[in-house]
């Protein structure tokens, strides 16, 4: 099922995709000021009826990976949902301690190798999802979708699917962006880049935006660890990154050429972004590097706000500006991103589905507790940015933000359907052809071929 989400100013839609979030805690309408969320509507009709609770509420456990913030707003939601419903009590269980969402994967997976009860699992990629889902430790939620009377298609931007069934709910939506310290742009006397930019373009201000050399030295872009640095235009462009619309492997196309050839040359001929092999070796993170001036420019998703938020942990003095990502080339259609996201799904072991699906819808509708964009269509957008932003308005600049999020061009083509069993595998596969390019000097036809090749050995 092909999704094209559309989000407008003049309707003030909501957007935002997921990716992974590594070390963190990614055209509808909006509802109408007098519609309720599924939240409201719950909390209203516990007023209302007034039931006793039960005598002994069903507990569901909610894995994730959140610490810090994160896991303090997770509580202050469980804690809201609690008091609307009375009769149901969540647990929220972190498989790790340090954030890390690759950890945490690991560990679910013991757990379900190991045929452990999992009521709500979170996930921070559609991909890993639906990777579950089809090994059949998920549980397809279609039966409550259809008991409340819901359109899972008019509530949310990707609705994760396979075989036609669907086996998530998308309670965040992170929008890809590219982040830019404003008082780099003005030293260097540049402006904020506008939509139809292209990758060339922003080669081109990457050098102008580095300065210095050794410790001294700040690179005008950064590019992180990820396999979404690796071809961000094949993210954008193509309906998914690593196949095509029969499933088969497309690290041959194109764009896979041109954004490869593009790191090179930022690398090794500009000098302008930091090195693959000084980002592995010292284990640099685009957020530290961005918040410590080291780099002028990044591209991210909107997960990145709360980060630039915490001025405890990333203390910095400058605002950050937003540009939307560049497109391949000036004939590129204009508006196109990518959205990541976090989903929520509930394990096929789990006794209570129907409670588990409950908390995941409230999480996905309340408005209480705004932690990134929403996952929901119908969230009322000024709110979202009022609650996201607050008083960080000397960090944040609002305005280029909103120019990012709420252009009525924007829009993304991905497709989840498309997703397979082996989808982070071809993404591991996609970092480790653009390892062997950058460092062990590759030419970009044989690093084609290498990942072609990786790729048709998955299962």
């Amino acid at each position: 099922m092909r999704q094209r989400l559309w989000v407008m100013l003049s309707t003030l839609l909501v957007f935002s995709m997921l990716a992974a979030c590594g070390n963190n805690n990614g055209a509808a309408s909006q509802s109408p000021a007098s519609e309720s969320s599924p939240s409201e509507k719950a909390s209203a009709s516990a007023s209302n009826d007034s039931p006793a609770p039960a005598a002994d509420p069903v507990t569901i456990k909610y894995h994730s990976w959140l610490n810090n913030k994160g896991e303090e707003d997770l509580r202050l939601i469980i804690a809201n949902f609690e008091r609307d419903h009375p009769e149901i009590k969540v647990e929220y269980v972190p498989l790790v301690t340090n954030g890390d969402s690759t950890d945490y994967l690991k560990k679910l997976d013991v757990m379900m190798a190991a045929s452990e009860e999992v009521d709500i699992a979170s996930f921070p990629n559609v991909d890993f999802l639906l990777e579950r889902a089809a090994r059949g430790v998920l549980a397809p939620l279609d039966e409550f979708y259809k008991e409340e009377g819901v359109d899972p298609a008019a509530e949310y931007y990707i609705n994760p699917m396979i075989n036609g069934q669907i086996y998530g709910v998308q309670d965040l939506a992170s929008l890809w962006l590219v982040a830019l310290n404003e008082s780099v742009l003005k030293e260097a006397g540049e402006s904020v880049p506008q939509w139809g930019w292209t990758w060339d373009d922003y080669r081109d201000l990457a050098k102008r935006l580095t300065k210095g050399e050794g410790e001294q030295k700040r690179y005008g872009a950064f590019f992180h660890t990820w396999g979404e640095y690796d071809n961000l235009i094949a993210y954008t462009e193509r309906p998914h990154p690593f196949v095509n619309a029969d499933k088969q492997p497309i690290f041959d196309d194109p764009s896979y050429a041109q954004f490869f050839n593009l790191r090179r040359a930022m690398e090794q001929e500009d000098k302008s972004a930091a090195p693959l092999s000084d980002t592995l070796g010292a284990k640099l993170h685009y957020r530290t590097e961005f918040v410590n001036g080291k780099a002028a420019m990044v591209p991210t998703a909107t997960f990145f706000l709360g980060q630039l938020m915490d001025r405890e942990n990333n203390p910095h003095d400058f605002k950050t500006v937003f540009a939307p990502l560049p497109q391949s080339s000036k004939d590129a259609e204009t508006g196109l991103s990518y959205i990541g996201g976090n989903f929520g799904a509930v394990g096929s072991s789990s006794k209570h589905k129907k409670e588990s699906y409950q908390f995941l819808r409230y999480l996905s509708t309340q408005m209480d507790v705004i932690r990134d964009m929403p996952g929901w269509k119908k969230a009322d957008a000024k709110l979202v940015i009022d609650k996201l932003i607050g008083d960080n308005k000397d960090l944040i600049d609002v305005d280029s933000l909103v120019n990012v999020m709420y252009d009525a061009r924007v829009k993304t083509i991905y497709d989840a359907s498309l997703s397979t069993p082996t989808s982070s595998q071809m993404k591991k596969v996609l970092e480790d052809g653009m390892s062997k390019f950058l460092l062990d000097n590759l030419s970009v036809e044989e690093a084609q071929q290498y990942m072609m090749d990786e790729a048709k050995k998955l299962k």
